[in-house]
């Protein structure tokens, strides 16, 4: 187990080892570092913008052309104030004001989404409310008529009116020879 162990780790015997040339041995070398800066992760470089209340991430096309280097990425504050100073031979790619369009832009964008999404959830509602409404209305006029035609068929209506003349001191006239009017 330990033998299969260190063929893994140590391929080669020392003695096969020592017997490798100088050239082959500078030739693995270049192709182990070469191996090993390609096995670095890709750096993507970013530049930070802040403002009094954002931070915004600007990523660099081409860091090469900026003179963009990892060793100058690192931005020193000012521990005076919270302003921030960058290396100088970095450019942003957009201007605060380009930034500040771009988010205007996209803000404006969400509102006018806001706004018809809204609206169509509000036209939505009214209209199941206005059914109801009419439902209510028709179920109400539906109750009164039945209603009337109870009073009318076991003559509460007559007593009712009767009372209230009563209490009025007045006739009410009989209209319902004015039916055909």
């Amino acid at each position: 187990m330990e033998s299969a162990y260190n063929s893994k780790k140590n391929p080669l015997s020392e003695s096969e080892a020592s017997s490798i040339s100088p050239i082959i041995e500078a030739f693995l070398k270049h192709k182990v570092d070469r191996y090993q800066r390609n096995k670095k992760p890709r750096y993507n470089p970013t530049i930070e913008v802040e403002t009094e209340s954002h931070c915004i991430v600007i990523p660099v096309s081409k860091p090469e052309k900026s003179g963009f280097k990892e060793e100058t990425k690192s931005r020193i504050s000012d521990s005076s104030s919270n302003s921030l100073l960058y290396n100088t031979n970095i450019a942003p790619l957009y201007s605060e004001k380009e930034v500040n369009a771009r988010i205007k832009e996209a803000t404006d964008n969400l509102r006018q989404e806001f706004i018809k999404s809204t609206k169509k959830i509000l036209k939505t509602i009214k209209q199941k409310k206005d059914i109801e409404c009419n439902q209510i209305r028709i179920d109400m006029r539906n109750l009164f008529k039945f209603r009337l035609k109870k009073f009318i068929r076991d003559g509460t209506i007559y007593s009712l009116i009767h009372d209230l003349e009563k209490k009025d001191g007045r006739l009410y006239p009989d209209i319902s020879r004015f039916k055909g009017l």
